[in-house]
């Protein structure tokens, strides 16, 4: 990746395990990307999650979406993605007093990967953890932190992306959420 041309992450969630093996492979032979993720999840679906320069993220991604068209469940591509949004996936949470924490809940993975862009841009939150459809049954979350104001900010600059609109199953502010809770989360 040329150091001028923006970052991207672009992901597909297919509705069969098979499939997504076979277009994973022709996703990453169509450019220049890494490989994030490419793995099966629940309930029988595959995600592939690649990051690489924009135009060949936005390559590998249409290549993907012509061969496997019918098994696309959702997809998506974001340029220039909020740090959080990485960070968020490591699954390295440390306890921290915070005044909020918001969830957004969607039914796709991309969606959530969206709404934590998009919340993580929209305000001065943190974005502390992004759940990908493991043991939730094909659900996806994305995890913000910090002020009340800011996490709200957050959650509703998420969900008013028609990308997160169409597949928000729910938001909730916890203000003041206790320690408990956050060990039981990470």
């Amino acid at each position: 990746m040329e150091n001028n041309e923006l970052r991207a992450l672009g992901m597909l969630e297919l509705k069969s395990i098979a499939r997504g093996f076979t277009c994973a492979d022709a996703v990453v032979k169509t450019a220049d990307v890494e490989l994030v993720y490419a793995k099966p999840i629940c309930p029988g679906k595959f995600i592939i999650l690649i990051k690489g320069g924009i135009a060949a993220v936005a390559a590998s991604l249409e290549a993907g979406r012509e061969k496997h068209g019918d098994y696309v469940v959702d997809s998506f591509l974001l340029g220039n993605p909020h740090d959080h949004v990485y960070a968020g996936l490591t699954d390295h949470y440390e306890y921290q007093d915070v005044a909020a924490m918001g969830v957004v809940e969607t039914w796709a993975v991309p969606a959530a990967l969206v709404a934590a862009d998009q919340g993580a841009k929209a305000a001065q939150s943190d974005v502390v953890k992004v759940g990908l459809a493991q043991q939730l049954g094909g659900k996806a979350y994305v995890v913000f932190t910090g002020e009340v104001a800011a996490v709200e900010a957050s959650v509703e600059a998420a969900v008013n992306d028609p990308r997160v609109a169409d597949k928000l199953i729910e938001t909730t502010v916890i203000a003041n959420p206790d320690k408990k809770l956050w060990e039981a989360i990470v």
